[in-house]
């Protein structure tokens, strides 16, 4: 009962959502990133590990500052040096990831087109996999961005973003796990009434 409950209040929601006039005027993007992890395992001291990866976005603005980003992707962290005697493993995989981002206005003109600067927080769940075994594991990633967006006067529809991650990886087997980095975006929005993009 309890969970026919949750289902119909879920649908409600998500009905709710699609019938605003801001959830029909998504943008789709894609985009890509280079990171860098700092990680230290059980008993063991941190490193650094170099990887990067890409996403495809699903954006829903809410008003004209506020949305909503959806995103699914591919990612790859190399092994790090041996340096001691040890090195941790790399590994790749997918991620799926919900996250707010928060955007107001900071320069808008005819020729220019509008600038925009702010954040977003958010998470994720990953599936990768270490390389050259069929060793698979999963873990939670909590986020958070900057962002710098920028949508051309010249080229309606379109928006350049700067992005600039930061997360953290809840792995069992390491002590600690964070990554930071610096992607690009290129996002179009489809129905731009009343979005911001």
């Amino acid at each position: 009962m309890k969970w026919s409950r949750a289902s119909r209040a879920l649908l409600l929601i998500f009905w709710g959502f699609w019938a605003t006039a801001g959830a029909h005027a998504f943008s789709l993007g894609a985009g890509g990133n280079g990171t860098a992890t700092i990680s230290a395992g059980q008993g063991f001291g941190p490193k650094l590990q170099y990887g990067g990866g890409f996403a495809v976005d699903f954006v829903f603005p809410l008003a004209p500052w506020i949305a909503l980003d959806w995103s699914v992707g591919g990612f790859t962290v190399a092994p790090s040096d041996l340096s001691g005697g040890f090195d941790y493993r790399g590994y790749s995989g997918g991620d799926m990831g919900l996250m707010a981002t928060f955007m107001p206005t900071i320069v808008s003109s005819e020729s220019f087109g509008v600038l925009r600067a702010g954040g977003g927080a958010g998470f994720a769940a990953a599936l990768p996999s270490y390389w050259y075994t069929t060793l698979a594991f999963f873990y939670l990633e909590p986020r958070v961005e900057g962002l710098l967006d920028w949508s051309p006067a010249g080229l309606k529809g379109f928006t350049f973003e700067l992005l600039l991650p930061v997360s953290m990886q809840l792995r069992r087997d390491m002590s600690y796990s964070f990554t930071g980095g610096l992607g690009l975006c290129v996002l179009y929005a489809f129905e731009t009434r009343g979005a911001r993009r």
